[in-house]
């Protein structure tokens, strides 16, 4: 394959300048239960149970997926820069970059077709969702794994046939979609005008994938996600015929773009499903009977067959057409080089490329944010009920409070059994308890019936349980808030909020020591300061002053600016200082006083005017007189 620097070079000069302004992109909706609640990416000596628990996949076991090495590449991410979001969004770019790089690669033969091809893909919109949704990595590390692999069939040398199969396995390990790949160098071989092909050299990959599904039905992740289907297989089939013609208007013509495109489930077989039906069935004969780009045709069914036979729960989005996408790219790369030498094609081809560099570059600017992604989604008048929620979570984060619960109605009008919108109403109410003392009771008893109503539909729903619990203990009813927060506890046993309230709880009912395991079982889940801090409390309480003292260093070591840690080790250190006097040991008691005597300074240089801060301090100073 003939490849030119400047070529790769230009691809990623174009990759970086249009994807310059994802860098500043935040977290968003799966990103939170997959990684930044989840605790099993902090640690590199766990990333050996990633290949072998499904379950380790989110902080929510029963939204288990099997993908160790997307697993992997989140903590190597947490390993160099934490939870820096910057990190994560430059891992993606990357990513796409390579993926670029990699179908450019596979066109290398091809003159300025090859370049085409890495620009199309490099630049097409329908790419901005794998590169600014941190979850979306899946796709497009699957993808380049896979193309790597494709990538060594086509160099028919020992290498490659290494290669090729390990490669195709690290793709099946990021995500299922790889499951297309053999089927893939099927369609290729039949495609190949008289070439002879050694059928041989398919054997290791269908190997690979047969252990791939033996694997995922041994650890029962196939049979659990297949038990979950929302739908069954003659809707899907319905839904997704409909599904293909949306796909290629957005290929085709990708303005729009949306994270929750307006799409319903087809349960008939309706005069929209029927048309589409033609369509494909044009498409598949254009793939057997045609010439030339069929191939990159058949890449596109077979990229998207995954999704099209397996019921999932979201009807489409944008990041599953990122394999097709591939494909597709490829194929413009073919007609660019059979038709390069009519001139009158160069204009409208360059002006198609810039407007697609354009579109994507707005694009990111709509992941900046949770607000800014779902006021687009929303817009001009989503009728799908997830959008208004994720949107009243956003307005609710910035405080305004009215717009979210209209957000939330919205989405109850839409879907009046909507768990994530009736609990989110709750957290309304029980909000305004925390802020309205006056309308108290009233607001806990409207939050406590709201979240009774979801948990009689579902009665696992975590946050709705959780915050059951909250709003008891407010109402000063710890009985229910306890029995709540156990089942809490023994449903979602990695969910550190449950085990923090229980913690609260029980230093409210006097039992600081039964608190202090909840917050250490909190905190093997979360480093978080106000959890130090808390379990400082709970360890005085329960009178292990030393193990206090270091509870409130960790909280500080997390948050040198919390005043409420730094004054708490100062009180504890006071009482260390005497109990050091008391056993004769003087010098040991004025090195610990020391001590207080500067948090207690550091404490009145953040907040002047901290009244028990001052009065501590005068009557250190006076001791140490």
């Amino acid at each position: 394959m003939r490849c030119s620097l400047k070529e790769a070079g230009l691809l990623s000069l174009v990759v970086c300048a249009v994807y310059a302004n994802a860098l500043s992109g935040s977290f968003h909706y799966d990103d939170f239960h997959s990684l930044v609640q989840n605790p099993h990416i902090r640690d590199w000596q766990r990333a050996t149970d990633f290949f072998v628990d499904p379950a380790l996949f989110s902080v929510d076991p029963a939204k288990a997926m099997y993908r160790p090495l997307l697993l992997v590449s989140y903590a190597f991410n947490y390993s160099i820069g934490g939870y820096g979001v910057m990190g994560y969004h430059l891992f993606n770019v990357l990513v796409h970059l390579t993926c670029v790089l990699l179908v450019w690669r596979i066109a290398g033969h091809w003159g300025t077709g090859a370049l085409c091809a890495g620009l199309i893909f490099a630049l097409h919109p329908v790419a901005s969702e794998p590169v600014n949704y941190i979850s979306s990595r899946s796709e497009s590390l699957a993808v380049a794994f896979l193309l790597a692999a494709f990538i060594c069939y086509l160099r028919r040398d020992r290498l490659g046939g290494i290669l090729g199969p390990i490669t195709f396995a690290a793709a099946l390990l990021v995500k299922s979609i790889a499951i297309v790949l053999p089927g893939l160098l099927l369609l290729y071989e039949i495609t190949r005008d008289g070439r002879r092909c050694s059928w041989r050299r398919h054997v290791p990959y269908w190997a690979v994938a047969a252990g791939y599904v033996a694997l995922i039905v041994s650890n029962r992740f196939l049979g659990d996600s297949l038990a979950k289907a929302p739908r069954g297989l003659v809707s899907q089939l319905l839904t997704q015929c409909k599904a293909i013609v949306f796909y290629l208007k957005l290929l085709l013509v990708p303005v729009g773009l949306n994270v929750e495109p307006q799409f319903a489930a087809a349960e008939t077989l309706t005069g929209a499903v029927m048309a589409s039906a033609a369509l494909i069935a044009s498409v598949a004969y254009w793939v057997l009977r045609g010439r030339g780009t069929r191939f990159y045709l058949g890449w596109f069914v077979l990229a998207l067959s995954p999704t099209l036979l397996i019921p999932l729960n979201v009807l489409l989005n944008e990041h599953r057409l990122y394999l097709p996408l591939a494909g597709l790219a490829l194929g413009g790369g073919v007609l660019w080089q059979r038709l390069k030498h009519n001139r009158w094609l160069w204009r409208p081809g360059l002006l198609c490329l810039l407007l697609w560099a354009g579109i994507t570059a707005q694009r990111n600017t709509d992941w900046q944010d949770e607000l800014s992604l779902w006021s687009a989604a929303a817009k001009p008048d989503s009728q799908m009920p997830r959008v208004h929620v994720h949107l009243g979570n956003a307005l609710r984060d910035g405080g305004r409070l009215s717009e979210a619960r209209e957000a939330y109605q919205k989405a109850l009008a839409l879907d009046p059994d909507n768990r994530p919108a009736m609990t989110n109403l709750a957290n309304l109410y029980y909000e305004a308890a925390q802020e309205d003392s006056s309308q108290r009771k009233n607001y806990l008893q409207k939050a406590i019936r709201q979240y009774e109503e979801v948990l009689r539909l579902d009665p696992t729903y975590r946050e709705a349980r959780n915050n059951l619990g909250s709003a008891h203990m407010l109402l000063g009813d710890y009985e229910r808030a306890e029995t709540n927060w156990r089942q809490s506890i023994e449903r979602h046993a990695n969910h550190p909020e449950a085990h923090y309230n229980m913690g609260l709880l029980l230093v409210r009912m006097s039992r600081p020591r039964d608190a202090v395991a909840h917050y250490q079982r909190a905190l093997a889940l979360t480093e978080d300061a106000e959890i130090y801090n808390e379990l400082g409390n709970a360890l005085v309480g329960g009178g292990q002053l030393s193990e206090a003292k270091n509870a409130y260093g960790r909280a500080i070591a997390l948050r040198p600016d919390d005043i409420m840690s730094r004054y708490n080790l100062a009180e504890v250190l006071l009482v260390l200082g005497e109990q050091a006097l008391a056993k004769g040991q003087h010098r040991a008691s004025l090195a610990i006083w020391r001590q207080a005597l500067g948090e207690l300074e550091l404490v009145l240089k953040q907040v002047p005017g901290h009244h028990r801060a001052e009065r501590r301090l005068q009557q250190l100073k006076e001791r140490l007189r």
